[in-house]
């Protein structure tokens, strides 16, 4: 048996291929591609007329193992006490940044018209301190001064609104 690299290649990406579409993950199909050269070695003292043949029915057989241990996976019944966890926010959750969002943006109303237009810049827009700079006629210093005295302004507010949410 011998496996030139251009053969390789090109089985690979058959073996891959049809991983892929039964088994619809990455990772899972790069293994059954490995495995099947794996046992495909196994044959070397042996010739073999139809390697591409040979090697789909190593991979077929794989990837049939492969299904077989998800189904028994996905099977397995959840105990009545698992928590159900989910990406998504509770909706607690979301009311608490939709709150902390609206108390941010009437802080960020509340100051001085330069300030709330740098901050704005530098951190909704992502410009840099020279390009605000250039933008509003005041050095990149005082850019920075800016944005600092404005981050300060929103960290005192909310501690404001902190305490006065725990003494209610």
């Amino acid at each position: 048996m011998k496996l030139d690299t251009l053969i390789y290649q090109r089985l690979r990406q058959k073996i891959y291929r049809m991983a892929y579409r039964q088994l619809g993950d990455h990772a899972a199909s790069e293994d059954v591609v490995q495995d099947s050269f794996v046992r495909l070695t196994r044959y070397r003292d042996t010739t073999i007329d139809n390697m591409g043949g040979m090697l789909r029915v190593i991979a077929r057989h794989l990837i049939h193992d492969q299904s077989r241990k998800r189904s028994r996976l996905a099977e397995e019944p959840l105990p009545d006490d698992a928590p159900f966890t989910s990406d998504e926010p509770s909706a607690e959750d979301a009311m608490l940044h939709r709150e902390r969002v609206a108390h941010v943006s009437r802080i960020v109303e509340a100051m001085p018209e330069l300030r709330r237009e740098v901050f704005l810049r530098r951190r909704l827009h992502d410009e840099s301190a020279r390009q605000v700079a250039e933008a509003l006629g005041i050095s990149p210093a005082a850019v920075d001064q800016h944005v600092a005295r404005a981050l300060l302004t929103i960290h005192k507010g909310l501690a404001e609104i902190r305490r006065n949410e725990d003494a209610a």
